[in-house]
């Protein structure tokens, strides 16, 4: 999304917003009298641009140039947290009243100054000259949305939107402000020792992968509190210069929530784990079924949840408190829509049927199939058989379903693993009685590497995850990781799919080598590379929503097991794409590429 603003507007944006990196929590101004529903409509007023009434806000930029507001919402540049986003060179800086109402000096970029050029150290930069800024009140803060000028009355840039807001909206926007990001955030040791991550067991989950997973995260709290407790000695302030520490590096501790009884009961279970210990985040995660009750627990408590290890997530373009891999075995038929549209027309493709059998896991395939289908404007939908539990079907049933009415071969969608290898050893028999059949790999499992040799050439598989994983540098320093500290990697790619909360969790928690502002406020000359460095780490601001705004602003990440793993603010599924494949001839096949990475 932030890609879509222009660099003009973001730096028109950084003339408004100065960020502050002294006086984390104190003098926090009150929202004298907000009550439930005006901090309702003045998050809408951030996060969508619409007014009180409904009605879209109103702003001009350049003078006189209307736009709608909902073009240029405050949280497309400054994210859900307030605290601010960084892309490429651009920094956006905070909105939240914490920083608003607190005196402020901004350093400006210097000039003939070479993004990325090494110093001696960050203080010998006599051309970065602070300008203050006052503290914001209602009054000039109100001035600056609507009429584009600063406390101390400069004008900002022109392209700074102008909003056209009356005084009772303004009210409310500013009632919003003042709340946002404004405590730090359950989970969080007061004197910032300790930040406090749960993971949860759901169900009657095989002991060996409960046991890889948990290996896997206590191997990773391991390696990040051994690193948090040297950095809590010494500080490196650049130029080989180290010197004894002056900001406390939390470390970090997990605890395990096991749910035990039917998924109905498991909310409850889930809360009542919460109330005994708030914890800031849930971390993976196992379950016997879907994700749906930890995914309504994350979304109603606030609680981030990170890369729980589901095939079955909650697939939703709307819900922000579960970060997941992909969209798990739904994204396998989202796939598959997407390359047999790609690779015929209506005109050829004959009848599709599709065979789901009684199982959570077959039906979201169907559904990604059937859901992409409709995208894609193809109305040759599926003639879809559901199977009973336990029942199987043959390859006569099947095509006796197409004959008496299609006279070309079908495509034949077969979400099933019970009988599947027999299905596709009859159909071998008669390749001219089908176009092609579509199977999932996750659903298969082992049973993959067993399709009939005879069927390869007409079996086309859903496939999740890299084709080359074991040939690049970057997976043979991980499982080196892994291996020396004793984590197994069981063929449910239970951890080195968790492998990826090395970068995902620990990279924002990661303290940046210098004291900034080491003085006090104003007194360090802070030029904008180390303001940007700072945007990528919390570094204090412990808020939920901003591990998600910072996770957004990563960049892409390599993998163990996907292809790549992608961000985006707002995104929540990592790996985006699947390929299709077929196995090779002989005994001991492997896999053909036959599409590139679908991406969906």
């Amino acid at each position: 999304m932030l890609g879509r603003i222009t660099a003009a507007l973001l730096t028109a944006l950084i003339s408004l917003f100065l960020f502050s990196f002294t006086g984390w929590g104190a003098g926090l101004p009150t929202a004298s009298g907000a009550d439930s529903e005006t901090l309702r409509l003045g998050e809408r007023m951030y996060r969508d641009s619409l007014l009180p009434s409904g009605e879209p806000m109103t702003a001009f930029l350049r003078g006189d140039v209307q736009v709608p507001g909902t073009a240029f919402s405050c949280v497309s540049c400054h994210l859900r947290s307030g605290i601010g986003s960084l892309e490429g060179q651009i920094l956006s800086t905070p909105t939240n009243g914490t920083k608003l109402y607190k005196p402020y000096y901004q350093y400006p970029l210097p000039q003939n100054w070479e993004y990325g050029k090494v110093r001696e150290g960050m203080w010998d930069m006599p051309e970065s000259t602070a300008i203050y800024r006052p503290a914001y009140t209602d009054q000039t803060l109100a001035a600056a949305l609507r009429g584009g000028v600063d406390p101390t009355g400069r004008e900002l840039n022109s392209a700074m939107p102008r909003y056209q807001i009356d005084d009772s909206s303004m009210a409310i926007l500013i009632a919003y402000l003042k709340t946002l990001s404004a405590e730090i955030s359950p989970g969080v040791d007061k004197e910032y020792k300790y930040i406090r991550f749960a993971t949860v067991v759901a169900g009657d989950v095989p002991a060996e992968d409960r046991e890889e997973m948990v290996a896997m995260l206590e191997g990773i709290m391991a390696h990040h509190n051994r690193q948090g407790q040297i950095r809590n000695r010494y500080q490196n302030m650049g130029g080989n210069v180290m010197k004894p520490a002056s900001f406390n590096n939390p470390l970090f501790t997990i605890t395990i929530w096991q749910l035990t009884g039917p998924a109905s009961s498991w909310r409850a279970q889930l809360e009542e784990h919460y109330r005994k210990e708030p914890v800031f985040a849930l971390l993976g995660g196992l379950s016997a079924g879907d994700w749906q009750p930890i995914h309504e627990f994350s979304e109603q408590n606030k609680i981030p949840c990170l890369l729980p290890v589901t095939d079955l997530p909650v697939v939703s373009d709307t819900d922000w408190y579960t970060l997941y891999f992909s969209k798990g075995i739904y994204q396998e038929g989202e796939s598959a829509a997407r390359f047999l549209a790609l690779n015929s027309d209506t005109a050829d493709t004959g009848r599709i049927i599709q065979v789901v059998e009684d199982s959570q896991r077959a039906r979201a395939l169907a559904n990604g199939f059937e859901d992409t289908w409709r995208e894609l404007g193809r109305t040759d939908a599926p003639e879809t058989v559901h199977l009973a539990p336990g029942e199987t079907i043959s390859a006569a049933k099947i095509l006796s379903l197409s004959r008496h009415r299609e006279k070309r071969p079908p495509v034949i969608l077969l979400w099933t693993a019970a009988g599947a290898l027999p299905v596709l050893e009859s159909l071998a028999a008669d390749k001219d009685s089908v176009k092609g059949v579509y199977v999932s790999s996750t659903l298969l499992k082992q049973e993959l590497w067993k399709i009939p040799e005879k069927a390869r050439d007409f079996t086309y598989i859903s496939y999740p995850y890299r084709v080359d994983n074991e040939s690049d540098f970057f997976t043979y320093n991980a499982r080196s990781w892994m291996k020396k500290r004793h984590i197994p990697a069981g063929e449910k790619r239970i951890s080195t799919h968790l492998y990826a909360l090395m970068n995902v969790l620990l990279d924002p928690f990661r303290i940046v080598k210098q004291d900034f502002n080491r003085a006090g406020l104003g007194s360090g000359d802070v030029i904008m590379e180390y303001q940007f460095e700072m945007m990528m780490h919390v570094r204090r601001n412990y808020y939920r929503d901003y591990l998600f705004d910072v996770i957004g602003m990563s960049g892409d990440l390599p993998s163990i097991d996907f292809e790549r793993l992608s961000f985006g603010p707002g995104q929540r599924y990592l790996s985006k794409g699947c390929f299709i494949v077929q196995l090779s001839a002989g005994s001991k096949p492997g896999l053909i590429k036959k599409s590139d990475w679908v991406v969906l």
